[in-house]
Order: structure tokens, then C-alpha cells, then sequence
């Protein structure tokens, strides 16, 4: 996949996630406008009911304190009448509403006689009703009852509840209304409409004061939610009904919640699904280029021992090279060693093969770390002291004893001491020491080559990783070399880790579990 599409195609991927989150965010946004909407509607339907009741009740008590004055001005409603009122207190402070009737009742009285004539005769009745205002020490005290008796007295209920309203107007709040009655009210109604939610409600004077009418914990600076609950004789209104609901925004997506968490889940699962694609995307092109480069690699270390194969057996046609046996022993050896090195590397890569599918078998036995290590050291003492270097070697470990395979641990300490050797410039110095911890075994390798940087070191273990030298590429290897040293130390349950810095040189640590 070539880079500029590989990136074209996680902007587009990344442009279409990022859209289907917004719709998503969007549609959530709208559903809770709309629920609010809802319940804004509702909650203001229910208080409505609520304040309706209340006022119903009110009234339907004066209209049982009157009922008799109610039933007859309703009787004598169609008949000629006039009015009278007066307001009187007495000397105690209480005040009496003094209403007077006079009903007219017209009848016809025949006339015997030559004309068969007729009189008109009117009978005046006066009702008169006496009603006592009670009057509480905390009231702001009695208005002038200024009703035009001759229009207003005329519909019974009309003429009752403007009196009952002037007189609840002198009535303290508490002795009109409880809370327990309000809240009893507002909850049913609320019920009604559908709303679950737990009301906080208080009543408030025209003047925005706060009454003793109120829930436990009532906040006036939470208040949402407000509408009339009784007028004065002016129809403006004395006091109103507050409310607002702690719980408001759960009740109105608790519908929808089932629904936005499973948008949720499925949302977070495209993110997850789409981060792990682009991981995994990045980890094959990753891998691609690493086999790519390994391959070139492996064909190079090939070509090499090839061309001198392909050398000396032309060299051993040569009818002069033929008749020189030490010659032709030379280009033998020469050939076998190259053969040699070929194989060497297609064993390393079958090896890892085995390793990363579980199938390499340990042939464990007694081993003497000791041992392996100096036997490890001969072959490579060799290449080093080609380059003018030195191998320190200091044992110091008492128990030398594990439970291994020889042969996989003397590859890997070969290994370290290879790549010790290879990253090191110019005369290379090697220090190998032995010593235990604990219930392990520890080998340290350390050098004085170039080194490594933290990005480096965290990727040295990981199978076909190199490390450029610079722009000198002269450091052969096909980076499987440390990566099979993990594997082989994990398997013995022992661990292996570096320490580095660039131009400081390099430290290996090899930790084997001693023998129980």
C-alpha cells in the first residue's frame, strides 16, 4: 500500500467517524429539547390544575357557609329586586357584612263587572343576612366592600365568590393553604401528565418573598417553574406557585436512556474497532517494510558467501590450482566454511520460525552456566582479537548450576557477544562477568562501542530490528539475533534486559533460575 494512499484512506475513515459522532451528539441534543419541551409543557398543565383546585376548594367553602343566601338570590334571580349593603364593625373589632333584598312579586286580582277589568297587585318580601368576618390578628385587616350590589348581586355565584375573595384576601396564607394539602395536590397532577420527577415547591407574595409554604430544602434561586395561585379582588395576583425538579434532566432522558447508552456502546465499539484497524494497518505496513528489509538483508548475506562459492569452484577447474593440493585444500575449506555460514542463517530463521509458532523443544538437562559461557567466548575471541581487541573475563558466580538446553544457551551468549563485538569502532573491549542474585544465574556482557539511544533500546528485542550505524551500513545481521535471545531466555524463565547510552557503549544482562 503506498503511503500517501495509506494516509488518504485514515483521513477518510477518521472524517466519517468524526461525522457519525456528531449526528450522533446532534440527534441526543434534539431528543433532549424535545423531552424538555415536554415536560416544561406538562409540569406547567399540572401546576395550572393545581392552583384550579385550590382556589375550587376555597370557594366551595364560603359557598357552604352561604348556602342559604346563595339558593335565594339563585330563586328570586327573575324577579324585580333591589339591593342594599352595608359594612359595620362593633366595638370588639369585628366586622359583619349587612346584605339586604327586596324582592318584588307582582300578582293579578280579577275585577267583576260590566269592563271585566283587572288589578295589579305587588307583594314586597325583604330577605336580610348577616355575615360575620372574621378578622386575625396577623391580617392587614378589612377592606371597603365596594360591590355594585344592584349588577353583581344578582348572579348568586358571581356576587359569593367575590365576596369569599375579598375575604380571603384579610385571611393569613397558612390558614388558607397547607403544604401538605399543595404538595398532595401538585404530585397527583403531576401523575396525571406523566411526570415522575420529585418536586421541590414553594409559594411566593407578589413581591417575590418567600413564604413559610414551601418543601425542606426549598432554593429560590432554583426556581424554573411559576404561576399564579390566588388573586386579590383586582384579579392581579397576591400570591404564586413555584416549582423545580432536582432530578429534571434524568427524568426527561429516562426514557432514553436505555437507548443513549446503547448509541453509547456502539460508538465507543466503531472508535475502538477503528483505532485498532489503524494500529493493526500500521503494525502490517510496519511489518512489510521490516520483511521487505529483512529479505534485501537476507539476499545480501547470501550474495556474499555465493559469489565466493562460485569463486572457488571455478578456481578448483584451473588446471594450475588443480595440481597444487594446498590450493586446492584452501578453496575446499573455503567453500565448506561459506556453505557453513549460508546454513548457519537459514537455521537462525527456522529456528525463530519454531519459536514464534511454540514448537521449539528444549532438551533440558544439568548445565554449568560457568561452563557455557567460556565456551561461548572461544569463537568470537577470535574475531575480536582480529581487530586488535581483548575479552575480559571474570567469573564470579558460586553456584553455576541450571536447568537447561547447552545448546540454546551457548547460542545466545554467542549472540550478545556478537552484537558486543559488532557495534563495537575500532579496537573492540569486551567485559564478560559472571554472578548470582538470589536464586539466579546473571551473565554480563558490556562493551564500549557505540551504544544506543531510549528509542533504540525499547525496539532491540523485537524480531527483524536493526540498528543503522550511522551511514555506514557495515554491521551485517539480520535482526533476529536478540529477538531469539528473549524467546530462549523466556523459556528457561529467566529474563533479559540492556542498559545503553549512545557513544557510552552497551550493558546485557542474561538471568537464568538457578537449579532447585
Amino acid at each position: 500500500m503506498r503511503k500517501g494512499f495509506y494516509k488518504v484512506l485514515i483521513a477518510i475513515m477518521s472524517i466519517a467517524l468524526i461525522g457519525l459522532m456528531i449526528i450522533q451528539f446532534y440527534w441526543l441534543n434534539l431528543t433532549f429539547r424535545s423531552g424538555l419541551e415536554n415536560f416544561n409543557t406538562s409540569v406547567y398543565q399540572a401546576m395550572n390544575a393545581t392552583t384550579t383546585k385550590v382556589n375550587k376548594y376555597e370557594i366551595d367553602k364560603y359557598y357552604y357557609k352561604l348556602n342559604n343566601i346563595n339558593s335565594d338570590l339563585k330563586a328570586s334571580v327573575d324577579k324585580p329586586q333591589a339591593f342594599s349593603s352595608q359594612i359595620i364593625k362593633d366595638s370588639l373589632g369585628v366586622t359583619y357584612a349587612y346584605v339586604t333584598k327586596y324582592v318584588v312579586e307582582k300578582s293579578m286580582v280579577p275585577i267583576s263587572g260590566t269592563y271585566n277589568d283587572s288589578l295589579t297587585k305587588a307583594n314586597i318580601y325583604t330577605q336580610e343576612k348577616v355575615y360575620k368576618i372574621d378578622k386575625d390578628s396577623a391580617s392587614r385587616g378589612v377592606g371597603n366592600l365596594n360591590l355594585n350590589l344592584e349588577e353583581s348581586l344578582r348572579d348568586g355565584t358571581y356576587t359569593i365568590e367575590n365576596m369569599a375573595r375579598w375575604d380571603a384576601g384579610t385571611t393569613p396564607l397558612d390558614k388558607r393553604i397547607s403544604y401538605k394539602m399543595l404538595d398532595s395536590i401538585f404530585k397527583k397532577e403531576l401523575n396525571k401528565y406523566g411526570i415522575k420527577a420529585t418536586p421541590r415547591i414553594g409559594v411566593i407574595t407578589k413581591d417575590s418573598l418567600l413564604t413559610n409554604i414551601k418543601s425542606e430544602n426549598f432554593k429560590e434561586k432554583n426556581i424554573k417553574f411559576t404561576v399564579p395561585l390566588f388573586y386579590d379582588r383586582n384579579d392581579h395576583a397576591e400570591y404564586n406557585l413555584t416549582a423545580y425538579f432536582p432530578d429534571q434532566n434524568y427524568v426527561i432522558l429516562g426514557d432514553v436512556i436505555p437507548i443513549v447508552s446503547l448509541t453509547f456502546i456502539l460508538t465507543m465499539i466503531i472508535v475502538t474497532v477503528f483505532a485498532l484497524a489503524i494500529y493493526y494497518m500500521q503494525m502490517q505496513r510496519r511489518i512489510s517494510e521490516i520483511k521487505t528489509d529483512f529479505i534485501n538483508n537476507m539476499t545480501h548475506e547470501f550474495k556474499t558467501p555465493i559469489a565466493t562459492i562460485n569463486i572457488a569452484s571455478d578456481a578448483l577447474k584451473n588446471s594450475k590450482i588443480i595440481s597444487e593440493p594446498e590450493k586446492v585444500k584452501y578453496y575446499a575449506d573455503l567453500i565448506k566454511q561459506e556453505n557453513k555460514r549460508m546454513n548457519a542463517h537459514v537455521e537462525m530463521v527456522l529456528r525463530m520460525a519454531k519459536l514464534e509458532r511454540n514448537q521449539m523443544d528444549l532438551n533440558i538437562e544439568e548445565v554449568n552456566m560457568n561452563g557455557i559461557v567460556q565456551k561461548s567466548i572461544e569463537p568470537i575471541r577470535f574475531i575480536v582479537e582480529e581487530r586488535n581487541g581483548t575479552i575480559f573475563e571474570e567469573y564470579n558466580a558460586d553456584k553455576v548450576f541450571v536447568d537447561g538446553d547447552p545448546f540454546h544457551l551457548e547460542n545466545i551468549i554467542i549472540n550478545v557477544l556478537d552484537n558486543a563485538r559488532k557495534y563495537s569502532t575500532g579496537k573492540p573491549e569486551v567485559y564478560v562477568k559472571t554472578y548470582n542474585t538470589d536464586k539466579h544465574f546473571v551473565v554480563e556482557v558490556k562493551d564500549k562501542g557505540i551504544g544506543m539511544s531510549p528509542t533504540v533500546l525499547k525496539k532491540i528485542f523485537e524480531q527483524f530490528y536493526r540498528e543503522e550505524t550511522g551511514n555506514i551500513h557495515n554491521v551485517k545481521g539480520h535482526g533476529l539475533g536478540l529477538a531469539y535471545v528473549k524467546k530462549i531466555v523466556q523459556l528457561h524463565g529467566g529474563e533479559v534486559w540492556a542498559e545503553s547510552q549512545p557513544d557510552k557503549g552497551s550493558t546485557f544482562y542474561i538471568k537464568i533460575p538457578l537449579k532447585s
